[in-house]
């Protein structure tokens, strides 16, 4: 039998790695490489997943990295102030995790040895549309992890505690980062810790990964500089969660369910994820909704009126162990930092404060991880110039739309299918909605088509992959009076 810890590890295989050296044992490094050294202190506002791969990243470069965090953070996978979505589904793509793996080696081995369960794609899962059906269950051999969001958090946590040059700061509230004075080189960051007490921190870089960038607005407001541009796409979705413990009887043909509405009319979906302890984590979402669902029997009420009843067979004899959650979710957004002419020295927006994903997507995570990786490699670089605190912050805003680029396509294109969305759709938005039907007729008869479809929406390729030559081939060959000569997906970006 395969090691299950073995198979998670096999995310790998789609596209090349790069081997960790001997300087990535975080643990026993307690100073940069002196020729990679970017700056004496960086400051990370915030203990989220963005916050934390940065942390991990920055150790390499910075002498120390100080981690400021307003939650006290639980020593076990409980949920916690900060984070409210973390009692609903979350997904860390295979993009995600390899991203992760590549910055924490091991990351993904801990995971799993917590109770972290492989999914392997396609087999493992049941991906329900409404003009195809269920997708084929073929076998890719690439494998993510699925776990609960506090399970995930924890393991990535410990792995940063672990670095000797890294301080995290439980209960500490960051409320502004001060504009730097004239001659000066170093940003202050003021907060209030767990007493009530005042403080400044002086950093060569401060990275804001606090959610909604509210510092970094509020020093362009200081400084006099103008707020960047704001893509919204309006969703108004609701999430109604349950968690079961996963039924002796149980179907072992999948392990997750995706099960996706039907636009325009049915705007509800569902998703259902198995996490740590043999439980399965299950969201019903909807546009729009009226209500909440308050009760087990209106929650299986609900999922009846998906587009398959995969959802409901699997529930109707489950037990919940909690009651219903819920979880409101107003619009996406990415805030157009990089199109602004220059940043105030020393201040990097990363994760939410860049952009916010519709979360059933399950894309926010793994953004952050694959953001944290690119400052890794844009660090890299950095070290050798003459100003590196420069250097390393427009490296990474000039570059980090091509991170954004792809989820937020996925994702926004799905949503502005429903006529109630708000947002701007591209001229196109017929045209592309016709390709992604085409895309997935063909999907179902072509493998290559499908572990194409697949490694884009878990993050492991740019969605240019879809418009390759012998792609948009195979499409025309299955559905020819559907395909375009070049996907619209292209243009689906943040306008």
């Amino acid at each position: 039998m395969t090691n299950p810890i073995d198979s998670a590890l096999r995310f790998r295989e789609l596209t090349p790695e790069r081997s960790p050296t001997a300087s990535d044992n975080l643990t026993t490094r307690r100073s940069p490489d002196a020729n990679r050294s970017v700056g004496r202190r960086a400051v990370v506002i915030g203990a989220g997943i963005g916050g934390l791969s940065a942390a991990g990243v920055l150790a390499r470069h910075f002498e120390e990295v100080v981690i400021l965090e307003r939650d006290n953070l639980p020593a076990s996978a409980i949920s916690r102030s900060g984070t409210p979505q973390d009692r609903h589904p979350h997904g860390l793509l295979a993009g995600g995790l390899r991203a992760l793996d590549e910055i924490f080696p091991g990351f993904a081995r801990e995971l799993a040895t917590a109770g972290a369960v492989p999914v392997r794609f396609a087999r493992d899962i049941c991906f329900e549309r409404a003009d195809v059906g269920l997708l084929p269950q073929r076998d890719f051999s690439f494998v993510t992890l699925c776990a609960s969001r506090p399970l995930i958090e924890l393991t990535l946590r410990r792995q940063v505690e672990a670095i000797a040059n890294v301080t995290l700061r439980h209960q500490s509230r960051a409320t502004n980062i001060e504009p730097l004075t004239s001659g000066a080189s170093l940003n202050r960051v003021r907060f209030i810790d767990g007493s009530g007490r005042v403080e400044t921190i002086e950093a060569d870089l401060v990275v804001d990964a606090s959610g909604r960038a509210a510092l970094t607005l509020a020093l362009l407001d200081a400084v006099g500089q103008q707020r960047p541009e704001v893509t919204e796409i309006g969703i108004n979705l609701t999430y109604s969660t349950a968690v079961v413990p996963i039924p002796e009887d149980a179907t072992d043909a999948w392990k997750l369910v995706l099960t996706q509405p039907a636009p325009p009319s049915l705007a509800r979906h569902a998703v259902l994820v198995p996490t740590e302890d043999r439980r399965w984590i299950i969201a019903i979402c909807e546009y729009n909704a009226a209500a909440w669902v308050d009760s087990w029997e209106a929650f299986l009420d609900l999922s009846c009126s998906l587009i398959t009843r995969t959802v409901y067979n699997a529930l109707r004899h489950a037990k919940p162990s909690d009651s219903i959650r819920h979880y409101r979710f107003p619009a996406s957004a990415w805030t157009h930092f990089e199109r602004l002419p220059g940043l105030p020295r020393g201040v990097l927006p990363l994760a939410d404060s860049l952009c916010r994903f519709n979360p059933i997507r399950g894309q926010g995570m793994s953004s952050a991880a694959l953001q944290a990786r690119l400052l890794q490699d844009v660090s890299r670089g950095a070290a050798t110039a003459p100003d590196p605190i420069a250097a390393l912050q427009a490296g990474f805003m000039a570059q980090v739309a091509s991170v954004l680029e792809t989820p937020w396509a996925l994702s926004t294109s799905a949503d502005l299918a429903f006529p109630a969305t708000r947002g701007e759709r591209p001229d196109n938005f017929a045209e592309a909605q016709r390709f992604e039907a085409a895309l997935f007729r063909t999907a179902m008869a072509d493998p290559l088509v499908h572990r194409t479809v697949l490694a884009v929406g878990q993050l492991l390729q740019h969605h240019r992959a879809l418009q390759e030559p012998e792609i948009l081939r195979r499409i025309e060959a299955v559905a020819p009076t559907q395909v375009l000569a070049t996907s619209p997906l292209a243009s689906a970006g943040a306008s």
